[in-house]
């Protein structure tokens, strides 16, 4: 009986509370942009215990105009505070005792949606109803016609589409079109011929938007060939890259799982015409050799009679031992063959650090401090396939400290060296914890003055691998590296929530950078688009990459070579 008393009295405090704000209410528009991204990020909150309400009629709240089936969690419930935490704004500053993990979760930025606090408690008493069961956005097809064209707003449901119908020819269309009285962004799908109450059935389901029109739009495209997807993990870790596996599958993409090790037998282009290699940690030699090879005895991972609960998703004789040399040469060997490569976080510096990307480094900066924080991104070529369905020129994005990469040489003035971090002057640990905040950017105002004053980003000098390592031995064609993202120019532009400090070290830097190697491509993130089930926002960089992996030229405005673009003189 005093357990029930006290959770009564603890969920009655909670909503007395949200009774007296300052916030009463946030609400969620069904029908924003990512609006099937919108109806999965409500799914995911109910499950988590919150109450969501749909507004039955439009009302106006404060300023913000409410239409009938937008979604509103109000303030007023017993799990007010798991809002109030998800919707904030997270301000840590740079002394304080060090965080043992992330500093910026917003949940908004990290799904790339529109949540508005809600500061008028006039909302508390408009006519609304409780949602009571799984949400899914508007979809379906609308008009007449054989062709069929599915608007592209980065919502992730696209990949389960793609995915379903892997036997159906779509297309991306490379330029934005206009067609039926509806704007489509570059990359929305064009299928020419489909069993239409099929896929409009599907499309309905997934919360996609599609119209029919009577003849295919004359726009340059190509064709969204289904990848064979190759899937590599290291036995030193695979903690984080389950985050990339839990994305995969929850979309429906298929891959084959595979250890490191297994890069050594080669022939990988015979097998794979994408290989995703996520984040494994450590330095690229330490990634390369793998777990050592210490001892005498072998180090298995096997499911037998003793271990019953190992060897679900792979088994090994003997754990020890990375790709190795061999392996990384058969994996350079892969992408100089026409395969595309994806890599990030700390994979993404395996090639740069064995000079196979010339034009590209890793820097260490010792005044960053950007501790698992959400900073701004700028898209700075519109025209990549990996950054289609995505509006504007900016985007948050989740950055954990490294890699920095300079993808052309953009300078700034600190020094570099030493393993980054907190060890700069003047992060002394404050004993008043939040004594100074730090000041954050407002990722909704003044977005078009600050992407105006970007630099563009600059390319490293293309040509053929030479110099030391093994980007001369290889001998295939390198171009100038393709930034597609990239941090703000000014360090007051780049923090939205968490934590930054050394801004000026990752002034125009590479977040995203898309390298061509002979006939194939490395896609490299510098940030997480994968990271723990919360930046479902950047899902659709990693899915572009899949999805347009052999058209990844697409957009590109230097010349062009036979088979290849190439860099300017």
């Amino acid at each position: 009986e005093m357990f029930l008393e006290n959770y009564w009295l603890k969920n009655k405090r909670s909503v007395d509370k949200g009774k007296n704000g300052p916030t009463f209410a946030w609400v969620i528009p069904a029908g924003q942009t990512r609006k099937a991204n919108a109806a999965d990020a409500i799914n995911d909150l109910r499950t988590q215990g919150l109450e969501i309400h749909t507004a039955t009629t439009a009302f106006k709240a404060g300023t913000v105009d409410v239409k009938p089936g937008d979604y509103i969690v109000r303030a007023d419930q017993p799990y007010r505070t798991l809002a109030d935490m998800y919707f904030s704004l997270q301000n840590y500053p740079v002394a304080n005792p060090a965080p043992y993990d992330d500093t910026g979760w917003t949940f908004a930025l990290m799904r790339n949606l529109v949540i508005t606090p809600i500061t008028d408690k006039s909302i508390l008493g408009q006519p609304m109803t409780m949602v009571t069961s799984t949400v899914k956005a508007a979809g379906g097809v609308q008009g007449a016609g054989p062709v069929i064209i599915v608007d592209n707003a980065a919502d992730n449901n696209l990949m389960t589409f793609r995915f379903k119908n892997a036997a159906v020819k779509m297309q991306a269309a490379e330029e934005d079109l206009d067609a039926t009285g509806h704007h489509f962004r570059a990359g929305a799908f064009i299928i020419a011929a489909g069993d239409r109450a099929k896929l409009a059935s599907q499309l309905e389901n997934l919360g996609l938007s599609s119209w029919a029109v009577a003849s295919a739009p004359a726009v340059k495209s190509h064709d969204l060939d289904i990848p064979r997807i190759g899937y590599v993990h290291s036995w030193s870790r695979t903690q984080d890259e389950g985050w990339v596996r839990a994305a995969l599958d929850t979309y429906g993409v298929p891959y084959t799982y595979f250890a490191d090790q297994k890069l050594r037998d080669g022939n990988l282009r015979a097998k794979y015409d994408v290989i995703i290699f996520p984040h494994v940690g450590g330095t690229a030699q330490s990634q390369v050799a793998g777990t050592p090879k210490t001892g005498s005895l072998p180090l298995p991972y096997k499911k037998t009679d003793a271990t019953p609960n190992l060897g679900y998703m792979d088994q090994s004789d003997d754990i020890r031992g990375g790709m190795g040399i061999e392996g990384l040469m058969n994996l350079y060997k892969f992408v100089e063959e026409g395969g595309t490569l994806i890599t990030e976080g700390s994979t993404s510096t395996i090639f740069p650090e064995y000079n196979l990307l010339p034009g590209v480094t890793i820097e260490t900066p010792t005044e960053l401090f950007a501790r698992g924080t959400i900073l701004r991104g700028i898209i700075s070529d519109k025209k990549s396939p990996l950054v289609y369905g995505y509006e504007g020129t900016q985007l948050p994005v989740y950055f954990n400290q490294a890699p920095v990469i300079n993808a052309g040489g953009a300078g700034n003035a600190f020094a570099q060296g030493g393993g980054g971090g907190r060890g700069a002057p003047g992060l002394s640990q404050n004993v008043t914890p939040n004594a100074t905040p730090l000041q954050l950017s407002p990722w909704d105002s003044a977005a078009a003055a600050i992407a105006a004053q970007q630099k563009p980003a600059a390319g490293g000098r293309g040509g053929r691998g030479g110099g030391g390592g093994f980007g001369g031995g290889a001998g295939a064609d390198v171009v100038r590296p393709r930034v597609v993202m990239q941090f703000p120019a000014s360090p007051n532009d780049m923090l939205l929530s968490g934590t930054l400090a050394g801004g000026q070290s990752i002034a125009n830097k590479a977040q995203l950078v898309d390298a061509a190697i002979g006939k194939g491509h490395v896609v490299m993130f510098g940030i997480r688009p994968f990271w723990r089930w919360q930046t479902q926002g950047t899902y659709m960089l990693g899915f572009n990459a899949i999805l347009n992996w052999n058209d990844l030229d697409a957009g590109k405005t230097v010349p062009a070579a036979p088979g290849r673009p190439v860099s300017t003189p």
